[in-house]
């Protein structure tokens, strides 16, 4: 095991931060998915990123806040299942590899010679990924549970909205740093966090545009990221919730996410905003009152009216859109790549069906898609599971102060955006600790708070 500078640097910070900031760490250094705190050779050269490393202080530094003690009695129903998604994860990791070993063809998350990116088939067996995959599952519930009852600890969720938006905040930084690499010529500076053993793109053109992957490996993961934060800060400005840091966050991670030339930002777009248009028009129904009614309306008129004119004054600008849309979004799925991960999808759902919905344990395989990568790894029940903890995460609750309210729903929105994203590209279980992040903050309801009040 060798720690790197960056997580020397994480050790300090988990030690010596204040707790009353110790959430704003823990969200910025999610951003740094791309880079290796520390380097596991023994694991075919996998690395644990600072965020990951800087969870085990932060987890530490809660419970001592809280004198050691969480009250059973208070443990939530999102807590109860993701719990159990957890555990069984991490059981059907090491015992249905070696159940099941030889006995079904997997494409497996292993991080040996022979198994590199695509490469072929290979007979279920016990490998790294099963590991490090168990180790994220049981950090996702450590993270969920601890930002929870930090969150519960201050009795409100203003803090986390403002964690939350400095880590926007930063993701639009890094992406202006990587455009004025490729455009302007400044120092290659995001390359000293782009260490992890993972595969780097280096920055190109598609269709005239750089692809923006900030201080990820590559766009698709810098707008699976950038997505949920999109969702959140633009849910924050609809509710009048710090207006111009909001507005102008959403603003900026819009135009990065419609700039990244990633199929995943624009079918992730595409799909969220139908949500978003569905949700709002429940709630007009329901309420009879659109947030930010004339603004939005304004704002599409303006789209719409821009659209047309382009289109009428401009054919070959249509024509080069629409050619680039083609090849970006529509047509992805005949590429080299789209076809590879299309190939994993129809092995990882023909690995659900060949252990009767059993799966072949958490770690052991890829897939293209979340949804594929819940079947075939944690089969039918942990799915069951991991849907029981999404739809309690969902529910949450009408709290008392308008600042919690939005932030709630603000984190429910930044929630379906990520699984959204997922469902889109994610090629395993870990979903990062900004998702559990996000989960924790949406499941706290009203009671929540009041019980912490009582038992502090």
């Amino acid at each position: 095991m060798t720690l790197t500078a960056f997580g020397a640097l994480v050790c300090l910070l988990g030690l010596f931060v204040p707790l009353s900031a110790i959430l704003h760490v823990q969200l910025a250094l999610c951003l740094f998915g791309g880079t290796a705190a520390v380097s596991l050779p023994a694991l075919g050269g996998a690395t644990i990123t600072p965020a990951v490393l800087f969870l085990p202080f932060f987890t530490a530094r809660v419970l001592l806040a809280r004198h050691g003690v969480v009250p059973l009695r208070t443990v939530s129903r999102p807590t109860f299942w993701l719990m159990l998604v957890a555990v069984w994860g991490v059981l059907g990791a090491f015992s249905i590899p070696r159940f099941l070993e030889g006995q079904v063809q997997i494409l497996a998350i292993d991080r040996s010679a022979a198994n590199t990116p695509g490469a072929g088939l290979f007979p279920l067996h016990p490998v790294s990924g099963n590991i490090t995959q168990s180790g994220y599952a049981l950090g996702g519930f450590c993270a969920f549970l601890a930002i929870r009852s930090l969150l519960r600890l201050q009795r409100g969720l203003h803090v986390f909205a403002g964690a939350a938006l400095l880590l926007t905040a930063m993701s639009c930084l890094a992406a202006i740093i990587n455009l004025g690499e490729f455009y302007l010529g400044f120092p290659p500076m995001l390359a000293y966090v782009r260490t992890a053993a993972y595969r780097m793109f280096d920055a190109y053109e598609a269709g005239g545009l750089m692809r923006i992957q900030g201080t990820f490996p590559e766009a698709s993961a810098f707008a699976s990221f950038s997505l949920p934060l999109f969702a959140f800060s633009f849910n924050l400005w609809l509710s009048k919730l710090r207006t111009l840091q909001s507005g102008v966050l959403a603003l900026l991670s819009f135009a990065f996410l419609a700039f990244s030339t990633s199929g995943t930002a624009y079918a992730g777009l595409a799909a969220y905003f139908g949500a978003l248009g569905l949700g709002l028009a429940w709630r007009a129904y329901r309420t009879h009152r659109l947030p930010r009614a004339r603004v939005l309306a304004t704002l599409g008129m303006f789209a719409i009216a821009a659209a047309g004119a382009a289109v009428v004054l401009e054919m070959r600008v249509a024509a080069r859109v629409g050619t680039f849309l083609n090849n970006m979004v529509f047509a992805k799925l005949d590429s080299p790549s789209g076809i590879e991960r299309t190939a994993w999808s129809m092995q990882a759902w023909s690995n659900f069906l060949d252990t009767y919905g059993l799966g072949v344990g958490l770690g052991s395989a890829r897939a293209s898609s979340f949804a594929m990568v819940l079947l075939s790894n944690i089969g039918i029940i942990g799915t069951a599971l991991f849907a029981a903890f999404v739809l309690e995460v969902w529910r949450g609750g009408e709290h008392v102060s308008a600042t919690d309210r939005a932030v709630a729903r603000a984190a429910r929105h930044a929630v379906l955006a990520t699984l959204i994203a997922a469902c889109l590209s994610a090629t395993v279980f870990d979903l990062g600790i900004a998702f559990y992040g996000f989960a924790a903050a949406a499941s706290l309801r009203p009671r929540d708070l009041k019980a912490e009040v009582r038992h502090a």
